[in-house]
């Protein structure tokens, strides 16, 4: 039977993390999962990700439409 236990820690700049667990879990071997959160991706990274389609607009059209449209709001 399989048990689960969860907690949160920091992870430091040298990768290293030593945690405690509680004496309820026995000595033995264990899995360790981390799940942690991916920094966001900018959207000229995420358009380079796109494939290209040949019935569609290009990467830089849809970027260059975005950037006319920031630059319409003006700095209200």
């Amino acid at each position: 039977m399989q048990a689960y236990f969860e907690t949160e820690a920091y992870l430091p700049v040298n990768h290293s993390l030593n945690i405690k667990l509680p004496d309820e879990i026995p000595a033995g071997k264990v899995r360790i999962a981390v799940i942690y959160e991916k920094p966001s991706e900018n959207l000229d990274q995420f358009l380079e990700l796109l494939p290209l389609n040949a019935q569609g607009r290009s990467n830089a059209d849809i970027a260059q439409q975005i950037n006319e449209e920031r630059d319409s709001w003006g700095d209200n």
